[in-house]
């Protein structure tokens, strides 16, 4: 990774939020190089990255050092999952995952917020505690967004499933099974995943739709600068 050095103004004068923007450009760029995943898409992640300074500034997160990032412009059968340590930067998991039935077969297309809609919900996200429930080991979910706030109440949660594994993918076409709107992931790993990043870190399901892009409080925010730039103040 490039030296990122010297990007704390020096005297009192204030900041003009273009120059932080431009700082935090150059420092995505510079972050997304130094992972090296090419299936990272990088819209995803600078999204992800924005989104995470958003909620850092509103002091949303407990947990400052992990990203979660699922990126619903894949297929069900690539490994579209990711959990980044920011500090350390470097990727710590990376998985296939499953969608709602409802939003798609082998591509989610569609989204929903609404109960019994059997769908995924979209945008930004915290992770809450886990508990054993109706899927055993599970991650709660809090939606932050007008995309996903009705999560919690539709048991929209993080759990493992048979339907989400490589072997199901051998026998079912090459297409994983489908929740009822839970990203549902593999069994391997799963339990060390979801308590690396449980209670407080920033969750962020991807998809490439502008209106939701242009729409979201944390994607239309510019106070991601302010946070961003402190850091290295």
């Amino acid at each position: 990774m490039r030296k990122f050095e010297n990007i704390a103004h020096r005297n009192s004068d204030p900041i003009p939020v273009e120059k932080k923007v431009m700082a935090f450009d150059s420092y995505v760029e510079s972050m997304y190089d130094c992972l090296q995943e090419p299936a990272l898409n990088f819209t995803m992640f600078k999204q992800g990255v924005k989104g995470f300074y958003s909620m850092k500034n509103k002091q949303e997160l407990s947990d400052e050092n992990h990203l979660t990032l699922i990126d619903f412009s894949l297929p069900s059968n690539e490994e579209r999952f990711f959990v980044i340590d920011l500090k350390a930067k470097k990727i710590l998991y990376k998985s296939i995952i499953a969608h709602g039935k409802n939003s798609g077969a082998l591509y989610a297309t569609k989204f929903s917020n609404k109960s019994e809609s059997r769908m995924s919900s979209v945008g930004f996200f915290v992770t809450g505690k886990i508990y054993d429930g109706k899927y055993d080991y599970s991650m709660k979910l809090h939606g932050k967004e007008s995309t996903n706030d009705n999560v919690f109440e539709r048991g929209v949660v993080v759990h493992s499933a048979d339907y989400a594994t490589e072997e199901f993918l051998k026998s079912n076409g090459n297409i994983l099974g489908r929740s009822y709107g839970c990203p549902a992931l593999p069994h391997k790993s799963y339990k060390e995943i979801v308590t690396t990043i449980s209670e407080g870190s920033c969750f962020y399901i991807y998809h490439p739709n502008q209106k939701y892009s242009r729409s979201s409080r944390y994607l239309k925010a510019r106070n991601f600068a302010d946070s961003f730039y402190s850091c290295f103040e």
